[in-house]
């Protein structure tokens, strides 16, 4: 994929625009990963995945009368949920016009559209004004971003002085070898950093960290489940894409959550915007 701002996020509008059903159907209205504190709990991905939601919120430490930015919001469940649990108004942003049309129906249908509002934007260049909101989340959305120092930094001009990031990212927990490299490659993705350089990016876009902790444990469960929807899910949907496009894309999301699971690691962080 291309290292041009624009055509990468074109290419990652692209994909989620045209692989929606697949994606819905797959992980339900939450585009992530689930939360497992034990790991001999057996909680349905659908519940593990609303309890990061509600982790995160926490981490937002937001209210009513607080604005919130969910950069890359997919089709607006974590918007939807922190929104109703803290009583904030979120504006989510993604580059995938068939996304904010999801999530703008979604709201409505949960009652919650006069706290929320979906708008098509790239997290390198994001159309708000400076220190417009009181938190910002970036959950599962850098792993499409080649340059993360650019998203950083947008996120810290939007945030205001004492307004927190709460930063949900996939990490590099090992180089990835010459085949998993060309698998990654062939999906809009970017590498994902290991955690050490991801926590010097948030330090050097200005943000001060406040707590870091490593997931990995907690959302592993989700690359086994990820791979037992997508087995479960292509052949109902091969009508909708077509056996050859949907072998390629369920074959390629396959491929991505072994990779996952043998070089990737979770790390969920907290930081502050000075003053």
């Amino acid at each position: 994929m291309s290292e041009d701002p624009a055509a990468r996020a074109q290419a990652v509008g692209t994909f989620y625009d045209l692989m929606g059903t697949f994606l819905e159907a797959v992980y339900g209205d939450n585009l992530h990963y689930g939360f497992w504190p034990d790991e001999h709990d057996e909680t349905p991905m659908p519940q593990a995945q609303e309890r990061l939601n509600d982790e995160l919120a926490r981490r937002l430490a937001v209210h009513a009368g607080h604005r919130v930015l969910d950069i890359g919001c997919g089709t607006g469940g974590p918007a939807r949920r922190i929104a109703q649990v803290t009583g904030a108004t979120v504006t989510g942003v993604t580059v995938s016009g068939a996304q904010v049309t999801r999530a703008t129906e979604l709201a409505a249908k949960e009652g919650i559209h006069e706290r929320t509002r979906f708008a098509r934007a790239d997290a390198t260049a994001l159309p708000f004004p400076d220190a417009y909101f009181d938190a910002a989340l970036a959950l599962e959305v850098l792993v499409h971003v080649p340059d993360k120092a650019a998203a950083l930094a947008a996120a810290h001009r939007v945030v205001r002085p004492g307004g927190r990031l709460v930063l949900a990212e996939l990490t590099l927990t090992r180089p990835m070898s010459a085949e998993h490299a060309r698998i990654w490659s062939a999906m809009p993705m970017s590498t994902p950093p290991a955690t050490a350089e991801y926590l010097n990016q948030v330090r050097a876009a200005g943000f001060t960290l406040e707590e870091t902790l490593d997931a990995t444990p907690y959302i592993r469960r989700s690359f086994q489940v990820t791979r037992d929807a997508v087995k479960r899910e292509r052949e109902r949907l091969a009508g909708t894409y077509g056996p050859r496009v949907l072998r390629q894309v369920s074959n390629a999301v396959l491929d991505l959550q072994a990779v996952a699971e043998g070089c990737l690691g979770y790390l969920v962080l907290t930081a502050r915007r000075p003053g």
